[in-house]
């Protein structure tokens, strides 16, 4: 594990499974001391989240902080994420293909946001997320019983949305194909369902960026085409 959880203070919370208000303020001091979030640090913050089963409120916000500034603003070139980077995180969060909380999934989506650049894998991977839950009923959506599946509610739409917008980054990106092929999957497996009426918007319209892009039009910016 990465060297966070080999200093003293940190060491213990790896076995009382329990994190607190001042335990995620001591990990802030001991993260951000030297204002580099290494990727040790990255790692040992994982091992932590996903062996602690009690975790605060404060918890999430600060993982999610802390490993974004890792991996966009700490690897090179800042805020473009790699190939080999966007490896390691889909690595990292999967557990046979499905991120395992909604804490990681946040991150994921978060990680898209900041970077300015991203591999077209990470944002399609971030979908297939939303499909598993869509269409199988697995993975960190389902946590809480709100999400029915077969059937796109206004959530699952709005963070659809979210996460076509946050992968266009800086540039005018249109939709690729990846991502084209998820949304299509998730329409035919929903398409007899009383689905929320936003989904065939954003539906129909990212398709249509796709499609305008494969025909060899400049496509609008996801800002404007999603809208």
């Amino acid at each position: 594990m990465g060297e966070l959880i080999m200093s003293g203070p940190v060491a213990g919370l790896t076995s009382k499974n329990k994190i607190t208000a001042e335990d995620v303020a001591m990990l802030r001091r001991e993260v951000f001391a030297d204002g580099v979030v290494s990727r040790g640090e990255a790692e040992a913050l994982f091992a932590l989240d996903q062996t602690a089963r009690d975790k605060c409120g404060e918890w999430a916000p600060f993982f999610v902080e802390a490993v974004t500034d890792h991996i966009v603003h700490q690897e090179k070139p800042e805020g473009y994420i790699s190939e080999e980077n966007a490896d390691w995180l889909v690595r990292t969060v999967s557990r046979d293909g499905m991120v395992d909380s909604r804490t990681e999934l946040e991150l994921l989506v978060h990680v898209l946001e900041e970077a300015k650049s991203s591999p077209g894998q990470l944002s399609a991977y971030a979908l297939e997320q939303v499909a598993h839950a869509v269409i199988d009923g697995k993975g960190p959506l389902m946590i809480g019983g709100e999400l029915v599946p077969g059937l796109i509610a206004r959530a699952e739409v709005d963070l659809l949305r979210r996460i076509l917008h946050a992968f266009g980054g800086d540039g005018n990106i249109a939709i690729t194909k990846a991502e084209a092929e998820v949304l299509f999957r998730i329409n035919d497996r929903t398409a007899a369902a009383d689905n929320d009426p936003s989904w065939n918007e954003l539906f129909v319209k990212a398709i249509a960026n796709y499609v305008m892009c494969s025909a060899g039009y400049e496509p609008p910016t996801r800002e404007a085409a999603l809208r």
